[in-house]
Parts: C-alpha cells; sequence; structure tokens
C-alpha cells in the first residue's frame, strides 16, 4: 500500500507516526492521519473550508481529550497503522483509481477520511464544512479538466508536427528537383567533349 503513496502522501503517514506517539496512542489512527494532512498539506484543507478552517493544535488538543493515553510511551517508529487507519488507505487507493490516479495523493487521503462518516475526523472536517461529495465533484471536475486539457495540447502539437512535415517534405521535393537539374547539366557537360573527341579520331583515322 504505501509504494502506491506519492511524497507528500507519505510525508502525511510520518506525521501521522509522530502525532500517535506524541499523544501516547498505541497505534496510529484516522484521527493521527487527519493532523498529519492537516501539517504537510494545510492549503487542500483550507481550499474545502466553507467556514474558518480548523487550527492544528486545537484539534490536536480535542483529539487528546477525546483519547485514552497508553501508559507506555511507544516510539514513532514502531507505531503501526491500526485497522481503521487501514481502511482509511483503502478508500484513499479507491478514490485514487476512480480519478484515474497511479499514486494516492493528499486529496485522496482527505477523501479517504469523509468516507469513514462516523469518525472523528469525518466529523471534525463536516464542522468545518468539508464533505465528502463536494471534495469528490470537485476533484472530479479538476481531473477532467486536466484530461481535456492534455488532449488539446496533444491535439495542437500534432498540428505542429503536421505542418512541420509539409514544410520538411517541400523542402525535400525543390531539393530532389534540384539534384535533377543538377545532374542532367552535369551528364550533358561531361558527355560533349568525349563525343568532339572522338569524332575528331575518326577523321584523323580516314584522312591517313
Amino acid at each position: 500500500m504505501f509504494e502506491t503513496l506519492n511524497e507528500k502522501a507519505r510525508r502525511v503517514i510520518f506525521f501521522a507516526r509522530h502525532e500517535a506517539s506524541e499523544l501516547r496512542a498505541q497505534t496510529i489512527e484516522p484521527q493521527h492521519i487527519l493532523l498529519g494532512l492537516m501539517r504537510e498539506d494545510r492549503a487542500l484543507i483550507t481550499q474545502f473550508c466553507k467556514k474558518v478552517p480548523p487550527r492544528l493544535h486545537e484539534v490536536r488538543e480535542r483529539i487528546r481529550e477525546d483519547s485514552t493515553p497508553d501508559k507506555r510511551l511507544h516510539a514513532a517508529v514502531d507505531m503501526i497503522l491500526s485497522g481503521q487507519s487501514k481502511q482509511v488507505l483503502k478508500h484513499s487507493a479507491e478514490e485514487s483509481q476512480r480519478l484515474n490516479k497511479e499514486h494516492i495523493g493528499t486529496e485522496h487521503l482527505l477523501l479517504g477520511l469523509l468516507r469513514a462518516a462516523q469518525s472523528a475526523p469525518s466529523q471534525i472536517l463536516n464542522e468545518h464544512g468539508i464533505e465528502l461529495e463536494t471534495v469528490r465533484e470537485t476533484l472530479r471536475c479538476e481531473a477532467q479538466s486536466m484530461a481535456e486539457f492534455g488532449k488539446v495540447r496533444n491535439i495542437e502539437e500534432l498540428r505542429r508536427l503536421a505542418g512541420d512535415a509539409r514544410v520538411l517534405g517541400k523542402a525535400i521535393l525543390r531539393t530532389a528537383d534540384r539534384i535533377d537539374v543538377l545532374c542532367k547539366q552535369f551528364a550533358r557537360a561531361s558527355d560533349d567533349p568525349f563525343d568532339a573527341t572522338e569524332t575528331s579520331l575518326k577523321a584523323k583515322g580516314q584522312a591517313s
């Protein structure tokens, strides 16, 4: 699963692991992924907010209050994804495939979090006006626009190449015609002296 994450999405998981360790959690939960997402790509969160964007420290404190810290202190490197977090990544992969993307990005992680309707991250995001269908439709339209733009660019590139080919073809034909003319001129210039010499030798032979 991790090999399908792009660089920004991997950093989200890195920050989520750190947040889980700081909050003394046993595993990396979806709320820690939300914190990681807010740290890595706050602009994405702000883009879809219909209200004042959530502040990282406020969300962190809310999660701290709603969670029961483990008595043992787990090192960040030892933190693993919980079952719910694995489900978030699965949903994120599905959203990425739906948009015909090769890798999971931060926008797909956001969709994955929103799909867990009863989870704390989904509730926090919904409270700030970030809704699943709105985000999904916006990303779909953006992907469609990029695809159309790519098609236009490809068509324009093909037209340019066709124009270049026509110009090159005409230049090659003109060159071929010029070479043909030069060959004929060279042939005439080469044939006449030989004909004259041969005629002169025959005449001398007859005279002797």
